[in-house]
């Protein structure tokens, strides 16, 4: 099959999964945003894999490696295995809250908990802001992954095209058409990424020798701190901990939680998850490392891994890498689409609410992302530049509201708020300059400031409240 007929069938395949599950999607409200809460363990595991593995597995993550080296699989791979960690002590609780007050989204449950209509819009508005732009990028990256495989200079009608696809994805089956083509799009990104290691490898005259020749041309991309000096230890910490804490304030992400049939499901996918992603994101790094043993000079790094498996390996693993780098971005672009369709339909409570309003946000976000690309959106304006450069750090500062609500939902609302809002204004701060780092990532600056935040006007609350009351003249003895 040639690289346009598997583009086909996999479109194709997603569209008719979707369908199958418009049957079901159209019964209820829950039903149709949350899948009625029904998802087992094996359809849980696959949506929650695929929905966070982006396009940056299959493009950037080689490149990295080729810039970097090996260190690459400690700060990637080991530190996107320790998030389960979050799924554990934030999941579990997500779904029971969901189980027991009928909570659908995060500022539902983030407001809701405290009891504050403020709450709940600032954390619905922090949530669009760093998701829609992100969304925009997915569609930018998708018509270019579908041009270059179709040999095609029309990247914003490409973009265009696969939005409307992902858009009707979305209409039709929701989140369980969404779930349903994960465990598609999913097993695409296992095939394929296993795939490009065993034929590259094999290219290369084998493991072993792909190893040795990579070693002898950049000794430094195998040992720390690499050949820039990068991976320092505050690199290390940051993006360890940045995994951990801020993978399950992504919107598309936290919905998914609420999803799960029982406790039983979302246990499976802790164990499953560092499985997967510790022999997953191994292989593109060996080959983005192994590409200094050939002395590969790319075009971009984005192109590491593509370049790489198109001049060592058959040409139907090109075309199946290509598919599976399109599939790990429109896993993630539905699953966004579907969680801001979700939020602005029942914390904004426009149209109404309920499936059909759903429908409506989703396909009215689909048509202003694919407009845009075909009215020549420029996705390098500053405003849109800073948004998707700091949507890890801006998500990160929702982090100490979130845990205050699931494990203290008995402090001020004052705290949670004040926090998020100070939280947001060191991302700004760091972005202009204005706030040092000391060598951390802008998400774990911002989580910590945001802590800091939250525990100090707590605090303060606490001990205004103890305080006896003034006693005025007239009481005074």
């Amino acid at each position: 099959m040639n690289a346009l007929g598997l583009l086909a069938a996999y479109l194709a395949f997603l569209l008719l999964i979707s369908g199958f599950a418009r049957r079901r999607a159209l019964q209820s409200p829950e039903e149709f945003f949350l899948a009625g809460r029904t998802l087992g363990p094996v359809v849980l595991f696959f949506t929650l894999a695929a929905t966070n593995f982006s396009a940056f597995f299959f493009l950037g993550f080689a490149g990295a490696a080729w810039k970097s080296g090996l260190g690459q699989y400690g700060i990637m791979g080991v530190g996107t295995a320790l998030v389960p960690i979050s799924f554990y002590f934030i999941g579990r609780k997500v779904w029971r809250l969901g189980k027991q007050k009928g909570y659908v989204t995060a500022p539902q449950l983030i407001g809701g908990e405290f009891n504050s209509s403020i709450l709940r819009q600032l954390v619905l508005w922090t949530m669009i802001l760093f998701t829609l732009p992100y969304l925009l990028t997915q569609a930018v990256g998708a018509g270019i992954l579908v041009s270059a495989l179709v040999g095609s200079d029309l990247v914003r009608v490409a973009g265009a095209v696969v939005m409307v696809i992902i858009g009707a994805v979305v209409i039709l089956g929701g989140m369980r058409g969404s779930a349903w083509t994960d465990v598609l799009q999913g097993g695409i990104m296992i095939v394929a990424m296993a795939a490009a290691l065993i034929f590259v490898a094999r290219g290369l005259g084998g493991f072993t020798q792909a190893g040795l020749r990579a070693f002898a041309a950049a000794p430094e991309h195998f040992m720390r701190p690499g050949p820039d000096g990068y991976f320092s230890l505050p690199t290390w910490i940051s993006f360890i901990a940045l995994w951990t804490f801020v993978n399950p304030l992504f919107p598309q992400m936290f919905t998914r939680f609420y999803t799960a049939r029982s406790l039983r499901s979302l246990r499976l996918t802790l164990w499953l998850y560092p499985l997967l992603v510790s022999f997953l994101f191994l292989a593109p790094v060996l080959i983005g490392v192994w590409a200094r043993g050939v002395g590969l000079e790319p075009p971009s790094a984005d192109a590491v891994l593509p370049t790489m498996v198109a001049e060592f390996a058959p040409g139907w693993v090109h075309a199946l890498v290509m598919v599976g780098a399109l599939a790990a971005l429109m896993s993630t672009a539905d699953s966004q689409l579907l969680a801001l369709a979700t939020m602005m339909s029942n914390d904004l409570k426009l149209l109404g609410g309920g499936v059909q309003a759903g429908r409506w946000f989703s396909a009215a976000i689909c048509g202003l992302v694919a407009a845009a690309l075909l009215l020549g959106f420029n996705p390098q304006l500053p405003i849109f530049t800073f948004l998707t450069q700091t949507t890890f750090a801006g998500l990160a500062a929702l982090t100490p509201a979130t845990l205050a609500a699931l494990y203290r939902p008995t402090l001020p609302p004052a705290a949670p708020i004040v926090s998020i809002l100070v939280g947001e204004g060191a991302v700004l701060a760091m972005r202009l300059g204005k706030l040092p780092t000391f060598g951390l990532a802008d998400g774990v600056v911002a989580l910590s400031i945001a802590a800091l935040t939250l525990l100090v006007v707590a605090g303060m609350s606490r001990l205004l409240q103890r305080q006896p009351a003034m006693r005025t003249p007239e009481t005074a003895v």
